[in-house]
């Protein structure tokens, strides 16, 4: 069976190709990959594809790189490799369809000041929207939230339609700048007062907290939201496909409201 599924992107057929012909021993282990630029000419695809394929390489151990060097064959097989990995971010624009936004506060907050950690200079004044998260049908909301954009980004709190599109799609349509990493934090929480009393539930009564640190492919954290959930009106799934032998792996991750919270519209 093949490392990749038949319906996959681009770069899964080119990562399956080349972990085949490592397998031959087209590529013997402790030789180099051809390059980057050698792989564009060969596959006839964009130097981005080649290099998603090759971190598919990476994560099943195949394959190491190093800057100056090049990728070397590591191993013949994934025999004993083991990988989990979030794969899709569509999950997050159907839960920003689901619900609605009423903003609270925007306002200008230095990092020292947050409440969640901001990277780079504590004086830096990132842009912050606070606000609560309702489902079409329910009165209490389902979510205390607050999303903190860097400086140079701001503008695209005043955008009109901030609360129907994900913050960092707006980033990435008005700068041009891609998230290229999702990192996720999840806790259980004791709700604050001043939260508790937003959410309509007992001040230290038991929440959900949900940080996400949004990271460009230039490596540059330009957004992190922060979201706390009553625990009695929020549901978070998540599905991990794990990979042994000759299959890979991917962690598709999704969020769901309990039964009694979903609005009309939504998806089954």
């Amino acid at each position: 069976m093949s490392l990749f599924e038949a319906k996959r992107p681009r770069y899964h057929a080119v990562a399956d190709a080349l972990s085949q012909a490592i397998q031959r021993g087209t590529y013997p282990v402790g030789t180099l990959l051809p390059t980057e630029a050698e792989l564009c000419a060969q596959f006839g695809l964009s130097r981005q594809t080649i290099r998603e394929a090759i971190r598919l390489l990476v994560d099943l151990g195949l394959a190491s790189r190093r800057q100056g060097v090049g990728t070397r064959v590591e191993r013949r097989d994934v025999s004993q490799t083991y990988v989990q990995r979030l794969e899709q971010v569509s999950d997050i624009w159907q839960y920003v369809e689901e619900t609605t936004r009423k903003v609270l506060k925007v306002t200008d907050v230095p990092a020292a000041r947050s409440r969640v950690p901001l990277p780079g200079d504590p004086d830096r004044r990132w842009r912050m929207l606070e606000g609560l998260r309702f489902t079409a049908d329910e009165r209490r909301p389902i979510a205390w939230t607050q999303v903190y954009v860097a400086p140079e980004y701001a503008a695209v709190t005043d955008a009109k339609n901030r609360d129907r599109v994900p913050i960092f799609s707006l980033i990435e349509q008005r700068f041009g700048v891609k998230a290229g990493r999702i990192r996720q934090d999840i806790a259980a929480v004791s709700i604050a007062s001043d939260v508790a009393s937003l959410l309509r539930v007992s001040p230290k009564s038991v929440g959900l907290s949900v940080v996400r640190e949004y990271v460009s492919t230039q490596g540059e954290v330009f957004e992190v939201t922060m979201s706390v959930h009553p625990a009695n009106r929020y549901h978070y799934s998540m599905q991990l496909d794990l990979a042994y032998a000759n299959e890979s792996a991917f962690t598709a991750e999704r969020l769901t409201l309990p039964a009694g919270l979903r609005g009309s519209s939504s998806k089954k």
